[in-house]
């Protein structure tokens, strides 16, 4: 995917789900929460997303990056920064108590201003970089895995540049910390080689974490840097050694740039863009060359094991017209805008067949044996759509957003319920747009979800909300 930034001197863009949104809700005026201090249970099965069964499961939160939730609460590190005690910036990391209904700040001292970086809720601004920084779940721990902006892909314009053709993309090295589940004792336990850019999906297993790493480097022409990236690798990181090792390249001399988009029993899925042949960069960056490029190329969904190999194709789209596809198991569920068929391909035998037919059926995300589906054209419907994959059942809700009447956002996911923000406190633009205060989240069992109840059970909120 293309990525177009454009900088003058030192502009730094960020782009939300909501167009002009911002956040304003004051998170560190007094004692505001300070004394609301819960049991942070262990965690009793769950992680940010349901299991995909097998060794194999994805970490990585599919509603937002600096965000994961198990069974008994969610996770989240806020998006503004706010000043401390010592004139220094920093952000805080909330949790929201499913058992009780409640947000505080991951922090159980009482008499706590939550504005010192001796604070377990306090973030650093310049050691956690806003919105990259991921969250997850491993065992009975939280693991904060502190990572820059992955820039490739993209195109900047400056005035200045200092670097060369070619040039490699300095950064800091990303960090990975351990901390209990309250959030007390965090420890740095590794810092990855500073050269390293690493991509935002993690996988785990039973002993470690699954990450793609690749070296960035920026080209300039005229005024304007390309930013490009090279020696991509599946690399493994055993989090008992803290050994890290190189699982396979992902380059695999078919001219194809894989992501990988879920993972079943011992392999992941992998998902990319089939253009015939390497691109050239004019090629990449002209868009209407591009449009006409992708409209003869073909997405390719692959195997790749556990160990690593080559990928093992099993199904190619035309992207004539647009598609979408999702893994649940041992299948994956495809559609294509074409026509109003969802898909199912047995990953194992190659068996295909029709799972149902419904005009908005783009797949968007999934729920338990759930498929979540929207109209292609987003704007047109807020509606959600879901398919149950066992019988082929349609149901859809009417809940919306209480504020503007936009679609429900998910943020997380539990065996029964969804936690998702059902309600802004937000200021209207008049332009379509809206500067949102504070996101309202709330619970909803998956069954009242689908038949379109508006059980919801509201968190008591202290933050800002993301």
């Amino acid at each position: 995917m293309k990525k177009i930034f454009v900088l003058f001197m030192v502009t730094v863009i960020v782009s939300f789900s909501l167009c002009a949104c911002s956040s304003k809700a004051d998170t560190t005026d007094g004692n505001s929460g300070s004394q609301q201090n819960f049991d942070v249970q262990q965690n009793t099965g769950g992680n940010n997303v349901a299991s995909t069964g097998g060794e194999l499961q994805f970490l990585s939160n599919r509603y937002g990056e600096s965000a994961c939730n198990t069974e008994n609460g969610y996770y989240y590190l806020t998006g503004d920064v706010a000043k401390l005690q010592d004139g220094n910036y920093g952000t805080h990391l909330m949790y929201m108590d499913f058992a009780t209904g409640r947000e505080i700040y991951l922090c159980s001292t009482a008499g706590c201003k939550h504005d010192s970086l001796d604070c377990p809720a306090v973030f650093s601004y310049d050691d956690f970089p806003l919105y990259s920084t991921l969250l997850f779940v491993f065992g009975d721990n939280l693991y904060i895995f502190s990572r820059e902006y992955d820039d490739d892909g993209s195109l900047t314009q400056e005035t200045l540049f200092s670097g060369g053709e070619g040039s490699p993309v300095e950064s800091r090295p990303a960090v990975l910390y351990r901390a209990n589940l309250d959030g007390t004792e965090r420890k740095k336990i590794y810092t990855f080689d500073a050269t390293l850019t690493l991509e935002d999906k993690l996988i785990r297993d039973d002993k470690g974490i699954y990450v793609i790493t690749k070296k960035l480097s920026a080209d300039k022409d005229g005024n304007q840097t390309y930013t490009t990236s090279s020696q991509r690798k599946l690399m493994f990181l055993n989090l008992e050694s803290l050994s890290f090792d190189e699982v396979c390249s992902m380059d695999f001399d078919d001219n194809i740039s894989w992501e990988i988009i879920g993972c079943s029993q011992n392999d992941f899925l992998l998902c990319g863009t089939d253009f015939g042949k390497e691109l050239s960069r004019d090629e990449i960056w002209d868009d209407d060359v591009y449009k006409e490029l992708y409209s003869n190329s073909f997405d390719v969904y692959a195997l790749l094991s556990q160990d690593g190999g080559k990928p093992k194709e099993i199904t190619r789209l035309s992207n004539i017209y647009a598609s979408s596809g999702k893994l649940l198991g041992d299948s994956l569920y495809y559609s294509s805008e074409e026509n109003q068929n969802i898909e199912v391909l047995d990953i194992n035998t190659g068996e295909k067949k029709t799972l149902c037919t419904l005009p908005q059926n783009l797949i968007l995300d999934t729920l338990g044996d759930t498929l979540c589906c929207r109209d292609w054209n987003l704007s047109a419907d807020p509606t959600w759509y879901f398919v149950n994959i066992k019988t082929g059942a349609i149901t859809k809700t009417p809940l919306v957003n209480l504020r503007n009447g936009w679609s429900l956002d998910f943020r997380g996911e539990t065996e029964t319920d969804l936690l998702f923000v059902y309600d802004y406190d937000a200021t209207d633009n008049h332009d379509g747009s809206y500067e949102v205060h504070q996101y309202k989240y709330a619970l909803i069992s998956k069954d009242d979800l689908f038949a379109g109840k508006d059980n919801y059970r509201k968190i008591e909120m202290i933050g800002p909300g993301m």
